[in-house]
């Protein structure tokens, strides 16, 4: 059949697109460079990469959601180019493209029920119930609480000793005090502080013991979220075992207008928020349910299967790269639920990747003479990985193949985003030599490869280097902050450094698969990721930086990235950074700074010196305790 993607995604490729200016530049002056510019600059490559990328992280695939129409069409989509390029079907006996696993779906509101005072507010026009809240029923009378804020910057509270909530219905802004232009009175250097944030909203109110929670966009807030009624998914995951709504900014600007004591509109109320406490009982009863349950749901991981030649056409290679992602933020986003989570990086970016691989090396099997030897090549897009490996997991317990003859598994996830041409291979200890039989390979790259021997637990090689099977991961280095936010978006891909990327791990599998000696398994990096997790589990503070880097060979911690708000913002420290002493003990790597925070307790202050810019400098950080 016919497949309409590829004009949709042409059509799209058209619109978008993040290009390296480096080779733009040799455009004349005097002539704007167009997408074709680039095509030309980059040969064909570049072209099939940024269809496939621009249609994958395209808004009409909803964030690729298992479950969602937008992961059905992604799925056929990438069945379409599997067939294309010549694979054959490789489950249920060469009969199915996918392979069919029992998934958890994500939870959802199935019923709800609203009524304020003699009012009946209609579902999905006046409120949605949120997944914050486990569900439930209440009654009450309701009360305005501002922010909803315990302890913020300076003295201020939004609630005074002896608040409290028993028996009633909080109604709570989001986000925190604001200036006049409608933008965080707290923080600088971002939108907001962790005190705007959901999860703190409900450790706060939840210490007063309300019955139901219902919150409402402030008026004038310099954000996008603050316009429109929240979607149920807004929040993430559970946060308290009572039922929790969203009203729409007309339901909310009614109920204050009609049973304030004073009249007052909801910018009033919000103003003297800003301020400080504002607890106002509105004399009115609220009715609420909400039932809120999880939806199973199917996943499908699409398959196809590249046969061998000769004696080695019984083992098999393995490319993959997952293909769901986070739909709305239903889960598992870093910013909160409720807007569309694209994946451009994650992991529209590896998807590309293995489509175009599938092709080439279907052609340069084609190219082999009559008696050349070559293992079989099964091509995976996984799905439920960002709900827990789950797709990878179910099928190194149920592969087409004993696991025996699996010979070695590649994997994409986030190559995307590649600065200055960094890009993690991971896994070099997960067989036997495989580093010497590796490097002519990988010296041939024109990008700055992390070369590590470890394995990083956190994508779908992972259960099959728990099978014994050697793994080799890519992921670019240092990893960026947009992943799993609604910014992950398809202009921001670096097209150029992601197809040298395809190309890298393109000749790595024709390597593998006619490599003649069989990979030797060897347990490379399981123990370090072993004392990893059990590192951070034992740590009882909170500092406050993403680590761009977990390579044990590189000296002190690059910073990543800095979480709003945390001791680390607040200390100084910023993205960049290298932190190489703490207390004046020199900091090895990322392991070596997880033994410091072990030591550590809440309250502790302590002296890191950061490489900035070339010079060393001293901060002071107060570590906090560790949210469980």
């Amino acid at each position: 059949m016919k497949s309409p993607y590829l004009s949709i995604a042409l059509a799209a490729s058209l619109l978008l697109g993040s290009f390296s200016t480096k080779q733009l530049s040799a455009q004349k002056a005097a002539k704007a460079p167009t997408i074709r510019d680039a095509y030309k600059a980059h040969g064909t490559d570049l072209k099939v990469y940024d269809e496939h990328l621009t249609f994958l992280a395209s808004p009409f695939l909803e964030g690729r959601l298992p479950g969602t129409r937008g992961m059905e069409i992604a799925k056929d989509y990438v069945q379409h180019f599997f067939m294309k390029a010549g694979l054959q079907p490789p489950f249920a006996s060469g009969q199915s493209w996918r392979q069919d696993f029992p998934l958890r779906g994500v939870r959802g509101v199935v019923s709800s029920h609203m009524r304020i005072g003699e009012q009946q507010l209609v579902a999905g026009q006046d409120f949605h119930a949120l997944s914050l809240g486990a569900g439930g029923q209440a009654k009450g009378e309701l009360v305005f609480v501002g922010y909803g804020i315990q302890k913020g910057a300076g003295s201020y509270s939004s609630f005074a000793e002896g608040d409290d909530l028993t028996g009633k219905i909080a109604v709570c802004l989001r986000f925190e005090p604001m200036d006049a232009s409608g933008k965080s009175k707290w923080v600088k250097r971002a939108r907001w502080g962790m005190r705007a944030g959901f999860a703190y909203k409900m450790r706060s109110l939840l210490k007063l013991n309300p019955s139901a929670i219902l919150f409402v966009n402030p008026p004038g807030a310099a954000d996008p979220r603050a316009k429109g009624l929240m979607a149920a998914a807004t929040g993430g995951r559970t946060r308290g075992q009572l039922p929790v709504f969203a009203l729409s900014d007309a339901a909310a600007e009614h109920l204050v207008k009609a049973y304030d004591p004073q009249q007052r509109s909801l910018m009033q109320l919000r103003i003297l928020a800003d301020e400080g406490r504002v607890f106002v009982p509105l004399g009115v009863e609220g009715d609420v349910s909400a039932k809120i349950g999880f939806t199973g749901t199917k996943g499908q991981n699409i398959g196809g299967l590249l046969p061998g030649k000769g004696a080695l056409a019984d083992e098999i290679v393995v490319i993959g790269a997952h293909l769901d992602h986070l739909g709305m933020g239903q889960f598992g986003s870093r910013s909160g639920g409720g807007e569309l989570h694209p994946g451009a990086d994650d992991n529209a970016s590896g998807v590309a990747a293995i489509l175009m691989i599938a092709e080439k090396l279907r052609k340069e099997y084609d190219a082999m003479p009559a008696e050349a030897s070559a293992r079989s090549i099964l091509f995976l897009a996984f799905s439920g990985e960002e709900s827990g490996l789950n797709g990878s997991r179910y099928y190194t317990r149920h592969p087409i193949a004993a696991v025996a003859k699996h010979a070695i598994m590649l994997n994409f996830d986030m190559i995307g985003r590649i600065q200055n041409g960094g890009l993690s291979v991971s896994g070099t200890g997960t067989a036997k030599g495989m580093m010497t039989w590796l490097k002519p390979v990988l010296d041939r790259s024109p990008l700055d490869l992390k070369v590590r021997k470890g394995v990083m637990a956190a994508s779908d090689h992972f259960p099959f280097h728990q099978a014994q099977i050697p793994t080799l991961f890519a992921i670019v280095s240092p990893i960026h902050g947009d992943y799993h936010t609604p910014r992950d978006t398809a202009d921001k891909i670096n097209r150029v450094d992601a197809v040298h990327a395809m190309r890298l791990y393109k000749e790595i599998g024709l390597a593998a698969a006619t490599r003649q000696a069989r990979f030797e398994f060897a347990r490379g990096g399981q123990q370090q990721q072993r004392q990893r997790r059990r590192g951070r589990s034992a740590v009882r503070v909170s500092f406050g930086i993403r680590p761009g880097s977990y390579d044990a060979d590189e000296q002190g911690v690059f910073v990543g990235g800095v979480t709003p708000g945390s001791p680390a913002e607040k200390g100084g420290l910023e993205k960049g950074d290298r932190m190489v002493e703490w207390n004046g003990k020199p900091i090895g790597n990322v392991m070596s700074w997880m033994r410091f925070l072990l030591q550590a307790k809440p309250g502790d202050r302590v002296k890191v010196t950061v490489l900035r810019n070339g010079k060393k400098k001293v901060l002071e950080v107060t570590l906090q305790g560790r949210r469980r």
